[in-house]
């Protein structure tokens, strides 16, 4: 569901499937997880292989931002196909983020 690679001080996550009410507490632990791991640099959330994302999995998008942006990193979302881009859409959220069509846009920012 999540892999990583590390792209000089950025970190990209990679996530993969349903980001819905059932795994976005499991998938918010193991980022946490992985943000202790990698205390330094900005953060790139791959969002291309997300087929499904709730609210519950918007929240864990939000408790990331607020994480990093406590310690003066930011957080970054690329690649949103259409169904997760119209979720950021409907609930107004595109102007909160930091969202970039493609992983190099987001990593040159």
């Amino acid at each position: 569901m999540i892999r990583t690679k590390q792209v000089g001080e950025q970190l990209i996550i990679y996530l993969r499937g349903r980001l819905d009410v059932q795994l976005s507490a499991e998938v918010e632990r193991e980022i946490n997880e992985i943000l202790e791991k990698h205390p330094k640099g900005d953060v790139v959330i791959n969002l291309a292989e997300v087929e499904y994302m709730s609210s519950s999995g918007l929240r864990v998008l939000v408790a990331v931002m607020r994480i990093l942006k406590a310690n003066s990193r930011r957080l970054k979302l690329c690649q949103l196909n259409s169904p997760v881009r119209k979720i950021f859409e409907v609930v107004e959220l595109m102007d909160m983020f930091d969202i970039y069509e493609t992983e190099e846009e987001a990593l040159a920012s």
